[in-house]
């Protein structure tokens, strides 16, 4: 128990740090991105922020919070969850309508793919350098794509940004759920209602068809039925979420992350558990069933865990076979080693340092598409590059503080970029234009900014109160350590905002927490 506590304490202060360090930049500095026809990757740029409007307007929207807590408003949550779930669909169709978005980059990638696979045409998977010779992880995605095409038929771009629509309703009416089962308040169910509203940037990615949207539902409906499981100790949920985390690694293989935290947290709460019925044993000695309770609870949590494992390596394994017998290969091709990712992800560039530059594409190429050769000089790239750092701990220090602020200080997550990209090669509608380039842009854009500086601010509040008290509930563990798993992975992995996005979207239910703490603090009286 004191070795679980002493973990939990390290995730708090750690995620202490990164919340500070988040909000001194929203409040200092903001990002754009260049709105140019020439430019086609993530490059974000850094200006200095206008502090005294950027504080008139927090204030202004934290007395709009305060106000409501006062008279009691938050307390009809399920009427504000409603109002904003009818926002976020409303707000989404308002992009696809006025944009009508097409596919770009890699989006448009694998439209062509698909279509090419819908049509019999597998040369991307089987050809010496094809997309898919190369990531052969998103065959999985590509699978999915050809049930979409097949069902809605070939182009029809309106289907895709419907489900992505679907799924990120979904998602945040997952998280009012969420943030009920682990505060059971109502003030902060209301009031996360009310902040999901300034979450634009996780909206604007309706009209970017990709796997990160489209896997947020079932990645989301995964840590609801683990926390359903570890509150209800119904086995049911835990299998539920062993479905849902499997079908959304096969979207995105990212998820991999929530699947690491679910498993820990699967076993840490029963550490947990074991200690609440010793204590309770040790009261009552003349009760003896509390070892069997435990051994009959643990060997549950195994074969859930095992059930998402399994579930995850077989819905891989139907996907590979399926492509194997239509193609006619023996194996699908092992494709560019994950080393090849972390290398780049350490790299100084000429865009922005750990970000996307081309070296995982470039690096395979270079040894001929050998997966064994290309990570053995990946893993150099690496040694080389800590050896560096090493011999320049302030310089590696300072990339690490730059690659994360440049992915979780960014208020709009490239989302505006993405706008742009996805309404470049054909004429939208006035209000279109506006949202993308015009009036309209800057104002989204300020409302995400000042989105930022109120959620991490809630965010530190409650932290630093959970850190005071000595106590956190599993249900908020689960969300807080896959925040921190995202936050880790992605120092190292290749670095974006749009990948951040998945978690930042998460401290909705802990920002609500601090903002209702800071209003009863304004109040002085106490939390209830």
């Amino acid at each position: 128990m004191k070795l679980k506590n002493a973990f939990y304490k390290i995730i708090v202060i750690c995620m202490i740090i990164a919340a500070a360090l988040t909000l001194g930049c929203s409040i200092l500095t903001t990002v754009y991105y260049d709105v140019d026809g020439e430019i086609q990757v993530d490059w974000p740029h850094y200006q200095k922020e206008n502090i005294p409007l950027l504080l008139i307007s927090l204030a202004a929207v934290l007395v709009i919070f305060i106000l409501l807590q006062k008279k009691n408003v938050f307390g009809h949550y399920k009427k504000w969850m409603t109002a904003g779930l009818i926002f976020v669909a409303a707000y989404c169709f308002m992009l696809i309508f006025a944009i009508r978005p097409l596919p770009v980059n890699d989006s448009k990638t694998l439209d062509d793919i698909i279509i090419s696979f819908v049509s019999g045409d597998y040369s991307e998977l089987t050809t010496t350098g094809g997309y898919l010779f190369i990531w052969p992880f998103q065959l999985g995605y590509v699978l999915f794509g050809e049930l979409v095409t097949n069902v809605f038929g070939v182009g029809n771009y309106l289907a895709w940004d419907l489900l992505q629509l679907v799924s990120i309703v979904i998602t945040i009416w997952l998280i009012y759920k969420i943030t009920w089962e682990c505060f059971e308040d109502k003030d902060i169910c209301g009031m996360a209602a009310l902040l999901s509203c300034g979450a634009l940037f996780f909206y604007n990615y309706v009209t970017y068809i990709y796997g990160d949207i489209l896997s947020m539902a079932p990645q989301t409906a995964a840590l609801y039925a683990l926390i359903l499981f570890m509150k209800r100790k119904k086995f049911r949920y835990g299998l539920l979420s062993g479905v849902f985390i499997s079908f959304s690694i096969m979207l995105k293989t990212n998820c991999k992350i929530t699947l690491i935290a679910l498993i820990m947290m699967l076993f840490m709460s029963e550490i947990r558990k074991k200690e609440s019925v010793k204590n309770s044993e040790e009261k009552a000695p003349e009760k003896t069933v509390g070892s069997r309770i435990i051994s009959h609870s643990l060997i549950r949590r195994i074969v859930i865990a095992a059930f998402m494992l399994v579930g995850m390596l077989l819905i891989d394994t139907a996907v590979n076979v399926h492509y194997c017998r239509l193609t006619g290969l023996s194996e699908i091709p092992k494709g560019s080693p994950s080393a090849s990712h972390i290398a780049m992800g350490l790299q100084e560039s000429d865009l922005e340092d750990g970000w996307y530059n081309g070296y995982n594409y470039h690096v395979f190429g270079e040894n001929n598409y050998d997966t064994d050769k290309t990570k053995a000089a990946a893993i150099e790239n690496i040694k080389e590059t800590l050896s560096g750092f090493v011999k320049r701990p302030l310089h590696g220090g300072k990339f690490f503080v730059r690659k994360y602020l440049t992915q979780w200080a960014d208020p709009v997550c490239i989302s505006t970029h993405n706008l742009d990209l996805v309404s470049r090669h054909h004429d939208t509608s006035a209000l279109g234009t506006s949202l993308v380039y015009g009036r309209g842009s800057e104002v989204l854009k300020w409302i995400m900014n000042v989105f930022m500086t109120l959620c991490y601010l809630g965010v530190l509040i409650y932290l630093l109160s959970i850190f005071r008290k000595k106590s956190v509930t599993d249900s908020e563990m689960l969300m807080l350590l896959l925040i921190f798993g995202g936050i880790v992975f992605h120092e190292f992995w290749e670095g974006s905002s749009r990948y951040a996005m998945r978690y930042y979207i998460y401290y909705l239910p802990f920002a609500a927490c601090g903002l209702k703490v800071l209003s009863g603090r304004f109040f002085l009286h106490k939390l209830k």
